[in-house]
């Protein structure tokens, strides 16, 4: 039974800690906390490496502290130091080292989940420009259609009132013609009529002269 069961020989801390001032016990070792100031009094806890103490009370070789537990005791001095002990820094190192390692797999996974949505996004985006490309051929398309039809719609209005101004003028030809005919058969029938009663004035006067010849011809036989 050893006076500390140490269990690795360090260096002793010599600084002399204040009243509640918090040390921790020395790198690779194991120390007892007991009831007094000896190796004579009861062990109440063993203290290893990397466990803080509360100082209560400063002694030229012991320290009278507090455990984490909340035992009080005594310790030697030289098995305790102000500095945290390498085990528990390299320990705390380990933790955050492990931390940063989880948090860079997580953005790593994150970074490759990025570069699959990108790379979706990126396939969406030429979907998209493609579509797009072929919504404004169907647009150009359309406009030439249109203008064609604008074309041919003027072209039918054009040959519209074409036709109605042929249609005008045909009516407007056939009144004339109509208006030739009655003003033709008005003259043939006023022709007729003269011509008849032109005939008959000259029967009339045939007879008429006739018919005094043959009186002449009678008294000059009597």
């Amino acid at each position: 039974m050893g006076l500390c069961c140490l269990l690795v020989c360090v260096f002793a801390a010599p600084a002399v800690p204040a009243a509640a001032d918090t040390l921790y016990v020395s790198d690779q070792l194991v120390i007892t906390l007991r009831q007094g100031k000896g190796t004579q009094y009861k062990i109440l806890k063993s203290l290893k490496t990397g466990d803080p103490v509360e100082v209560l009370e400063e002694g030229e070789r012991y320290l009278k502290v507090r455990a984490r537990g909340g035992e009080e005791g005594y310790v030697l001095k030289q098995y305790l130091s102000r500095e945290t002990p390498k085990s528990k820094v390299i320990s705390r190192l380990e933790k955050e080292q492990q931390r940063l390692k989880d948090e860079l797999a997580k953005a790593r996974q994150r970074g490759d989940e990025l570069t699959a949505q990108s790379r979706d996004s990126g396939a969406r985006a030429k979907g998209l420009e493609q579509s797009l490309g072929q919504k404004e051929k169907d647009l150009g398309t359309l406009r030439e259609q249109f203008e064609a039809l604008q074309r041919k719609s003027a072209d039918v209005v054009r040959i519209s009132e074409e036709r109605d101004s042929l249609e005008t003028e045909n009516t407007r030809l056939q009144v004339e013609a109509q208006s030739l005919r009655s003003e033709n058969e008005t003259l043939l029938r006023t022709g007729m009529i003269k011509w008849f009663l032109a005939g008959g004035g000259v029967f009339f006067i045939g007879w008429v002269v006739g018919k005094v010849s043959r009186k002449k011809r009678r008294g000059s036989f009597s």
